[in-house]
Order: structure tokens, then sequence, then C-alpha cells
């Protein structure tokens, strides 16, 4: 992603090579049992559960809660057939972020997860996430075949990722020798490109289990951010007024095209 706010840049992760909840059908996970909250938009009413086994997200949740940081605040983003996205401000500092609590597989993006935004890998390697923005995964439903084929297109975008940053890297160098020796320029990405797919070769993306491929071909999610961000919650009703607001149409930077806020976030238990 260019960012933690440009979630078209998560669709390009996949189209442009760059880029569980152990949840069973029904919607169990182990970290269910913690701390509900009411999320109460111009839509309708949405309750979330808090994980208890990533402490720094739930408390942090909640903490903003408790300060009111997300009433009157507006869905800042909104990708159709994946996520919508809000929280307390739209500009991150880089004391507001909190370190990673990525529980993959046993936590996916299958529909329903509560996850946090956060900065791109490029200047954020340890992937910490956003204090303030988080996001519903709305998402659609993929076949078998198709999570196949987006397993192979990850592949290919993290090769293409690692390739650019060795290219940022050795930017200087690959300067000097596009001006003075074409051949050795070429040579350099050439191995610059060998030892990108190298690297991925010993770490590939982790296969999409069966509980996925189920969960994803009954329910629908957006299997292309598993393992990237931290999910920290689940909906336990009103998934009808999130997918509601994920139809709300919007421009082409993502933004709704009509007011759609949450008036106001409250703990329930």
């Amino acid at each position: 992603m260019r960012n933690w706010r440009s979630w078209k840049g998560v669709g390009a992760a996949v189209a442009f090579g760059m880029m569980a909840l152990i949840a069973s059908c029904s919607g169990k996970s182990k970290g269910e049992g913690g701390t509900e909250v009411l999320i109460e938009t111009s839509e309708g009413d949405i309750v979330v559960r808090l994980y208890d086994d990533t402490p720094q997200h739930r408390d942090n949740f909640i903490r903003n809660v408790e300060a009111h940081a997300y009433d009157n605040r507006p869905f800042n983003r909104i990708v159709p057939d994946m996520v919508i996205q809000a929280g307390a401000d739209e500009t991150m500092a880089a004391e507001q972020s909190l370190p990673a609590e990525i529980h993959y597989p046993r936590y996916f993006h299958r529909q329903g997860v509560l996850a946090a935004a956060r900065e791109p890998d490029s200047i954020n390697p340890d992937r910490r996430s956003s204090a303030l923005q988080w996001y519903i995964v709305t998402g659609k439903k993929y076949s078998s075949a198709e999570l196949s084929e987006l397993q192979a297109l990850l592949y290919e975008g993290k090769v293409a990722a690692r390739f650019e940053q060795l290219q940022h890297d050795h930017a200087e160098e690959l300067a000097t020798l596009k001006t003075t020796d074409h051949a050795a320029h070429q040579e350099l990405l050439n191995r610059l490109q060998v030892e990108a797919e190298e690297t991925l070769a010993k770490n590939p993306p982790r296969p999409f289990n069966d509980v996925q491929r189920q969960s994803y071909a009954r329910v629908g999610g957006a299997p292309h951010l598993d393992g990237e961000y931290t999910i920290f919650g689940e909906v336990i009703d009103g998934m009808p007024i999130a997918l509601r607001i994920g139809r709300t149409p919007v421009d082409a930077k993502e933004h709704p095209r009509r007011n759609v806020f949450i008036k106001r976030v409250t703990i329930r238990k």
C-alpha cells in the first residue's frame, strides 16, 4: 500500500505485484469472550468483540472509546467488496502506533473481522499498527480456484516488492551505472531480481489452509490482506449494517459520496 490511508494500494498490491479467527465456518474463534463494544452509526448499530490475545490493540481501542475519540467521526474510506475504514483521525504520527500482534493463520481476513490499518512495509517493516485507524472487512466470496490464483499473484507481488526494495538499497550504484555502463547496469538489475526471487523462495507466503478456503467460499473476506495486518476483534452483531455501509457509493479516492458516520462508540461489557 502507498500508505495506511490508501486502500486502493491494498488492491494494487495484487494487481501490481506489491503485495483467524480460527474461524470455523460457524464464526467462533479462540479470541472470543473479550470486551464487547457498541458502534452506533448513521446506518444502524454494530457490535464488535475485542480479542484478549491482542491486548495492546484491545486496550488502545478501549482507551480511544473511553476518550470518545471515535464519536461523531465519518467512515473516511470505503473499498467495495473489501473494507470499511474509520478512526480518530486521518493522520498518524510516529508515536501513535502499536507493535504488531499478528496471529496468522489463527486470525485471517474473513468477513466481519476488525483490524488496524498501518503504514506500508517500505517505511514500516515491523508492521506497526495505527493507534487511530481501524477497519471492518466486508469482502467477497472466493472459489478455491480463485484463491489458488491469488496465492500465485501474492507470491509474484512479494518478489516485485523485494526487487523494488533492493533497487532502492542500490539506488546510487544503479544511477551511476545507468549513465556510465549500460551492460553493468542491466547485469546488476538481473542480480537483484535473482536475489529477490531467492529470498522469497526461502520464505514463500503461507498457503491458504482448509479453514480459510471454506470460510472464504461460504462467508467471504479479503484474503490478500492475510498475515499483513493485526486483527484484534470481530463483529458479533450488526454485520448487515457493515455490509450496507460497504455498499455506499464512493469517489475515485474511495471516499463516501454521502455522509456515513459513527454517532457514538461505547463499551458494553
